[in-house]
């Protein structure tokens, strides 16, 4: 047995000589996004990706969540964003039996990818809160919950 799994590891290895293999940078490894469904048409419409989905001790799944929105103006009014936000990053918990969201660790980004500073906005509830119709985290809940993603899934 010890054998055989030397062998394929020898073989993995050797495959993989001569390849022309590109460092990954940081900002690479940042820009590893799957997205999470269709995008949400309309003037307050946005698109989900995710990352780092998790199973957590209590069945919740733990997910990075980026937020595009499709147009930025009515995005930051309604949101209480900034008028320059490209795009939004929160760490959500989604629990699917209870039908309630948690996002904590929200950053807003410009273009550029650069952080702005947001001292308030409306995407960050402070508690769990039940997925409301017509919300973000009610397409979230429905990627995460309903309509699964492929995510790569890691047990906590």
């Amino acid at each position: 047995m010890k054998t055989t799994i030397c062998c394929l590891l020898l073989l993995l290895a050797g495959s993989t000589l001569g390849q022309d293999v590109k460092p990954t940078t940081a900002a690479e490894q940042a820009m590893n996004w799957s997205k999470l469904g269709p995008t949400i048409e309309g003037a307050r419409g946005f698109t989900l990706h995710g990352r780092g989905i998790r199973i957590n001790k209590e069945g919740q799944y733990e997910l990075w969540v980026k937020i595009v929105p499709e147009n930025k103006a009515d995005f930051s009014k309604r949101y209480g964003v900034p008028r320059n936000a490209d795009h939004v990053l929160q760490y959500a918990t989604v629990d699917c039996e209870k039908r309630s969201l948690f996002f904590e660790k929200t950053s807003v980004f410009d273009g550029s990818g650069g952080p702005i500073e947001s001292k308030t906005n409306l995407l960050t509830p402070s508690k769990k809160d039940a997925v409301k119709p017509g919300s973000i985290g009610e397409a979230l809940y429905k990627y995460v919950c309903i309509e699964t993603t492929v995510l790569p899934l890691t047990v906590k």
